[in-house]
């Protein structure tokens, strides 16, 4: 059982683990419908769902807002890009460490730009890096809907550029690592 809260625009849950979670604040925005509510807002759109569940409230979840980068009005989350670098093609070349942003060129051009951290001992190479480019575009085209439809095709292949296992300015050893840059 899980018991859901709402908390200024977030979801909070408790449930009864191995280790009980306590108003445990997962990052989702979110909220939460109370029943009856949800049942009135449905039957003003024509649908009737029937009276036979439980009366609990409706949670919904918009994802960790905080936690992407906005392009070309689609909602970039770094889960769809970390699934682009466990790719069998170029997992062994990575780490899994990756930081996305948004950046512009002298042009004031914007680009999806991700920043990964190569598996130990590997130098960065421009073959290595356009493997990883195409990897992540290929998983963010097939997961992300919004991507896929409102980022102009010339402009959806990220620029990947190769930072040093542990660079302290993007990966430093013994920090949490933050997939965001703003």
């Amino acid at each position: 059982m899980r018991f859901f809260e709402e908390h200024e625009g977030t979801l909070l849950f408790s449930g009864d683990n191995g280790i009980p979670l306590i108003r445990y604040h997962i990052a989702d925005e979110g909220g939460l419908i109370p029943h009856d509510r949800m049942l009135a807002f449905l039957a003003e759109h024509g649908f009737h769902p029937g009276d036979d569940g439980p009366d609990l409230p409706f949670a919904y979840v918009f994802g960790r807002g905080h936690f992407t980068v906005s392009y070309y009005g689609a909602n970039v989350y770094p889960e769809n890009t970390a699934i682009g670098l466990e790719q069998p093609e170029v997992n062994t070349l990575v780490t899994g460490k990756f930081a996305l942003e948004v950046t512009e060129d002298a042009e004031r051009d914007r680009h999806l730009t991700v920043t990964v951290e190569p598996a130990p001992g590997l130098r960065g190479a421009d073959e290595t890096a356009q493997a990883i480019g195409r990897s992540i575009l290929t998983q963010l085209r097939r997961l992300n809907s919004e991507f896929a439809d409102y980022v102009p095709p010339a402009k959806q292949p990220p620029v990947v550029h190769l930072r040093e296992t542990g660079d302290p300015d993007h990966f430093p050893p013994g920090a949490k690592h933050s997939y965001t840059k703003a």
